[in-house]
């Protein structure tokens, strides 16, 4: 069996600049382009432009989720969580 750590490297392909610890853009870009079983573009891809793109998507994603009229079938009511305790007037310290 092959070590499946084995590292390939592929000149030609766009890189962002080193020192930049901002991967998230390009991931998400390389992920789409094979998710689409498509070839990654040699030609640079512009990280300014992949952010507004998937602000924009993440933007549409809340809209339409915000739009959705949302109903549960859970019929349990809610518990208090484990870890509150009721707190004693008493003791709380005001700040004016």
């Amino acid at each position: 069996m092959a070590n499946p750590f084995d590292v390939q490297y592929v000149d030609g392909i766009d890189q962002q600049i080193i020192g930049s610890l901002d991967y998230g853009p390009f991931v998400a870009a390389y992920a789409e382009y094979l998710s689409d079983g498509l070839q990654v573009p040699n030609d640079g891809l512009d990280v300014g432009l992949l952010r507004k793109r998937y602000a924009a998507l993440l933007w549409k994603y809340g809209e339409a989720k915000a739009q959705k009229p949302y109903a549960t079938d859970v019929k349990d009511p809610r518990r208090s969580k484990p870890n509150s305790i009721a707190l004693d007037e008493e003791k709380l310290v005001h700040i004016d």
